[in-house]
């Protein structure tokens, strides 16, 4: 039997909404900063990955980012804010609601998110629509993604991608 056949529906309305403040941290610090705070919500060792809904479909995890430790995911977050050099933007998430599973392991989390990109000059773009498949696990009575891969289904990025998503 795999996986996905012994995980069962998550219906325990605390887990649900712990699940839920926790993608609303999550993406509050990417949009409205600091961005120093992004790691803190996974675990030391970890994945994070966007990827197009095409490649994911193939099985091929080759993506525009990708990270496997919270050390990679500090030092994306310290060059994005002082490192790197691009035009400003604010970054500006909208989730749906999550289907969230136990498999035993953890919750297994998926979410539809759409994010809009506004440059310096005012224009808000769509940047992409995409799905959460997270693995979120309980560390020291904290949840924390021990996966958070993003699928995007948008074929063509109207610009490059400098913040995490």
């Amino acid at each position: 039997m795999d996986r996905t056949e012994m995980s069962q529906p998550v219906t325990d309305d605390v887990i649900l909404r712990r699940i839920e403040r926790l993608q609303l941290n999550y993406i509050a610090s990417i949009d409205d900063g600091p961005l120093d705070n992004w790691p803190q919500f996974f675990t030391d060792k970890c994945l994070y990955t966007v990827v197009s809904r095409d490649n994911f479909d193939r099985g091929m995890e080759l993506g525009v980012m990708r990270f496997e430790s919270v050390g990679m995911l500090i030092d994306r977050a310290t060059a994005t804010q002082h490192a790197a050099v691009f035009a400003p933007r604010i970054i500006r998430h909208v989730l749906g609601p999550a289907m969230v599973n136990d498999t035993g392991e953890g919750y297994r989390s998926r979410c539809n998110v759409v994010i809009y990109q506004t440059s310096p000059d005012g224009d808000t773009v769509l940047l992409m629509t995409a799905v959460y498949n997270d693995l979120i696990v309980e560390q020291d009575g904290v949840l924390k993604f021990k996966e958070k891969r993003v699928i995007y289904d948008t074929h063509r990025i109207p610009d490059s991608i400098v913040y995490p998503l």
